[in-house]
């Protein structure tokens, strides 16, 4: 079995991999959108999963692999929540329905090698309200995570749950890196190909050198418009986790999944050679890519889209900050003339948070229909938790 499932998790990332067999199915989750979604969508469906089991009050459902791609806020914020509930439950000694095994987190402190309390905190110039309005809102949204990757890293450690194992051990010392033996877990393959030591090395360098110096004239409105640009371009480009996930086993055909969070092409691209992932072009073949970014053209260029040549692409976003972007639809129709691939919404332009951008899209979508275009779109339905991409 191998099915990967996009909640409807508004403008961020909530992705569930069931895999192993039917008679013994495995979970992982990884991230768990902004705020609301772990109410909205993600405990709804995991509700859903315990009764498909069978599953009674006192039988926790068992959740292999937990991950968190990156400390921002429209990825960690659900499970921050699911993990609260499960600590608030276990001290009330009441049944906890959720087992997590293990779970991979890159605090933003671990990142830096940096325990810097100004960054992240209420009075730091590093928040949203101090920041205002010369904030990107994804950088705004970022900065506002600082402090639940903190939280999160604590209440993982009370529950048993942190030092990212297999990672707890040297050279990588807790930190989910690329060059790591792959992971199994019962028919998985998982191959961590980003961040690199040198990425995390070069924005740590740069932190000290170029952001500290910056802390010192929080009331410099110049200053604190190059904090936020670069945060936008470095964080998260720079620390979030890339999965290649391969699945095989009683007679099922090899399937791959890549798992981008919101890492940077040129980044993936190199990690997947240097883990040996690429062929003789230079290529991979995938079932499923999961877009970077939530669609954003920042992250990717048509040589991304060219290398990595995927049956099936996933876009988590509603509309918001202008995700999809429509340049990188445009983008994926240039780069893949074939048409043999489906483009999967999680949610139709009709109800994009941003209704131009939902018009503007479902135009490039009839456009590209009416120019003899034969790839596949398809979204989630408006009333359904979400989407499943079944590959075996």
């Amino acid at each position: 079995m191998m099915i990967l499932e996009a909640l409807r998790a508004a403008y961020g990332d909530a992705l569930l991999l069931h895999y192993g067999t039917a008679a013994k199915p495995r979970l992982a989750v990884i991230d768990g959108g902004p705020p609301g979604v772990f109410a909205d969508a993600l405990k709804p469906r995991l509700d859903e999963i315990r009764e498909e089991r069978g599953l009674d009050e006192a039988t926790p459902l068992d959740i292999e692999l937990m991950m968190v791609s990156h400390i921002d806020e429209d990825h960690i914020a659900g499970l921050l929540q699911m993990v609260r509930k499960i600590k608030d439950l276990r001290d009330a000694k009441q049944p906890v329905p959720w087992r997590i095994r293990r779970f991979w987190l890159n605090s933003f402190d671990d990142v830096l090698g940096n325990k810097d309390a100004a960054i992240g905190s209420g009075a730091s110039v590093m928040t949203p309200s101090s920041l205002g309005d010369v904030l990107q809102p994804e950088g705004s949204l970022l900065l506002a995570s600082v402090g639940q990757g903190r939280d999160l890293r604590d209440l993982l450690t009370a529950l048993n749950l942190g030092g990212n194992p297999p990672f707890n051990s040297p050279p990588f010392q807790g930190m989910v890196l690329a060059g790591h033996p792959p992971i199994i877990l019962d028919n998985l393959k998982l191959t961590v190909v980003a961040p690199s030591r040198e990425n995390l090395a070069a924005l740590q360098k740069a932190w000290i050198e170029k952001i500290k110096p910056m802390l010192q004239k929080e009331k410099d409105a110049a200053a604190r418009i190059r904090i936020a640009s670069y945060v936008d371009s470095s964080v998260y480009n720079l620390s979030s986790i890339v999965v290649l996930v391969e699945a095989q086993g009683d007679g099922m055909k090899m399937k791959r999944i890549l798992l981008t969070g919101d890492g940077r092409g040129d980044h993936t691209l190199q990690g997947l050679a240097d883990a040996g992932l690429l062929d003789a072009k230079g290529q991979i073949e995938v079932d499923v890519l999961k877009m970077p970014h939530h669609g954003s053209i920042r992250d990717i260029d048509v040589d991304y889209l060219q290398k990595i040549r995927a049956r099936h692409f996933v876009f988590s976003a509603n509309g918001k900050f202008s995700n999809p972007d429509l340049a990188a639809l445009k983008l994926l129709s240039q780069a893949r003339p074939d048409d043999n691939f489906t483009i999967h919404l999680t949610y139709p332009p009709e109800d994009f948070n941003a209704p131009d951008v939902g018009k503007a899209i479902g135009a490039f979508f009839a456009a590209e229909k009416a120019a003899g275009r034969k790839y596949k779109v398809e979204a989630r339905k408006t009333k359904d938790l979400s989407f499943r991409i079944k590959l075996a």
